[in-house]
């Protein structure tokens, strides 16, 4: 290669890296998330299991994203609300200010977290002592909880995508 074209070359990749962020998680780690209210139980089927053909796209886009989590062997997924966002987890909001809703990958100990800021939701990823791991994986990028949970407002609203269980919310209140 020539100096002058692998002198460009370099000037672009350096052009291109210096505008480059980090992925790191929006929301805050809530450390009292094992307090919350569980209000839902699923499982994200491995990365061999054929799915329904009938099965709604937004469980589908789920479990393509997160099925390489435990090795691809599949993993308990557990949702919990923070109880002072119980009511407008029943309603899917609008929500008030701070983190309202965490889903829980027991198996792979990873901890996707849903806060709220003027309305607006903001998404981060942890691993249990709180370390920040969205950019461990493509899809923990906070970009990407943005694009699901933007992507499907028939069954996602302010930012949480759960279908909540009124008889499991009612019991908690």
């Amino acid at each position: 290669m020539k100096k002058p074209i692998l002198y460009a070359a370099l000037a672009a990749l350096a052009v291109t890296s210096i505008g480059a962020k980090p992925i790191r998680s929006d929301a805050e780690y809530p450390a009292n998330w094992r307090e919350w209210v569980k209000v839902k139980e699923t499982f994200i089927p491995g990365a061999d299991t054929p799915l329904p053909a009938d099965l709604p796209p937004v469980y589908v886009e789920t479990i393509k994203t997160y099925n390489w989590l435990n090795k691809g062997k599949g993993t308990r997924l557990d949702i919990y609300v923070n109880p002072k966002a119980l009511d407008a987890f029943a309603k899917h909001g609008p929500y008030d200010d701070g983190v309202t809703v965490v889903g829980v990958f027991e198996d792979a100990k990873v901890l996707l977290v849903t806060q709220h800021l003027l309305g607006e939701p903001l998404y981060g990823v942890y691993d249990f002592s709180g370390k920040d791991v969205a950019a461990k994986h493509e899809t923990l990028a906070p970009s990407v909880c943005i694009g699901c949970h933007s992507g499907y407002s028939d069954t996602c609203g302010n930012g949480t995508c759960a279908v909540p269980d009124p008889a499991r919310i009612a019991k908690k209140r």
